[in-house]
């Protein structure tokens, strides 16, 4: 008896990105692409390749018009399409909020037909990398987060890009991928990629974070377990609806809570976590802390961005100080 093995495909964050695009731009007709210069790429090469396979009728070479392409986004998913649409970068979507927020997000329960999917995903790179400076290093979920219809994907690895783009793809409201810049440069497996996954376990300390901060947060358990400091680490991909059942379960064991993002401090997502964990475990004796961003503006100089970006540094004192050390 022979067993035939299974290549397992090790592919970028930019890869695994395409990937999941284009097996299901194979898979169904109705998928198509929407941007400006997705002809040659797109802003980040995540659709390199696609115009030259599925011609210009399935990729759209749109104007430099926000506002134009996003409408088309949503009269094509009304005419029974499955647009992609990519935004340049990702802080250019507070231009076409309107659309995103009121028009999107709302058409299904505003026009009565709450059972009519409206599959739009919508994709673009975000998050600080080397001084892009004020408009283009901004972490977007916080700004959606507020907008009951969307639902907020922030995938931090190749295999969880994978599975978010064809969880997005798959979906039947309107839904934004957020892609940070440095997970386009990561490499690995992509095959058994999850929406939310346990990174590391531990019983001292329950700490959720995603995108590029998952990786900082576990430098920073990796570094407290050689102390002998048990992390258990959370990353959720999906950041609407947020599954909390694991967080909650998590700190119900440790009975302290970080939540770790890039984004500002102020209103943020991990603001909502807390809030939210603390509102389920009344009672419940509870230490809670956020690591974010101050609320300053992005520089443009790469020095002084990474001076007020959080790091394993960040994540290994507030640990500390939570834990009493």
């Amino acid at each position: 008896m022979s067993s035939v093995a299974t290549e397992t495909r090790v592919l970028t964050g930019r890869e695994a990105f395409r990937a999941g695009i284009r097996e299901e731009m194979l898979r169904d007709e109705r998928v198509l692409v929407l941007g400006e210069t997705v002809r040659s790429g797109g802003a980040a090469g995540v659709v390199a390749g696609l115009f030259d396979e599925f011609g210009p009728r399935r990729v759209i070479e749109c104007p430099v018009s926000e506002n134009g392409i996003f409408g088309a986004a949503l009269g094509l998913a009304l005419a029974g399409f499955r647009p992609v649409v990519e935004i340049y970068s990702a802080d250019f979507l507070l231009a076409v909020a309107n659309e995103v927020m009121n028009d999107m997000a709302k058409w299904q329960v505003q026009h009565g037909r709450p059972d009519e999917p409206l599959p739009i995903v919508i994709r673009g790179c975000m998050a600080a990398t080397e001084g892009l400076g004020p408009e283009h290093s901004q972490s977007m979920e916080p700004f959606f987060l507020h907008a009951p219809g969307l639902e907020l994907l922030t995938p931090s690895t190749p295999a969880t890009a994978y599975a978010a783009m064809r969880a997005a793809l798959a979906a039947t409201v309107p839904t934004l991928v957020f892609e940070h810049r440095k997970v386009y440069e990561l490499s690995g497996p992509v095959e058994g990629g999850v929406i939310g996954e346990r990174v590391t376990s531990g019983a001292d300390v329950t700490v959720v974070a995603w995108g590029w901060m998952r990786h900082e947060a576990a430098h920073a358990a990796e570094r407290l377990a050689a102390d002998g400091v048990g992390v258990d680490l959370l990353d959720p991909v999906r950041i609407r609806p947020l599954d909390l059942d694991p967080v909650i379960a998590s700190v119900q064991r440790t009975g302290a809570l970080i939540v770790v993002e890039e984004a500002f401090v102020t209103g943020n997502v991990g603001a909502e976590i807390l809030a939210r964990v603390a509102e389920a475990l009344p009672g419940h004796p509870l230490r809670l802390r956020r690591i974010a961003m101050p609320d300053v503006i992005h520089p443009y100089d790469a020095r002084l961005e990474r001076a007020i970006l959080p790091t394993a540094d960040h994540v290994v004192a507030g640990i500390r100080t939570l834990l009493g050390d």
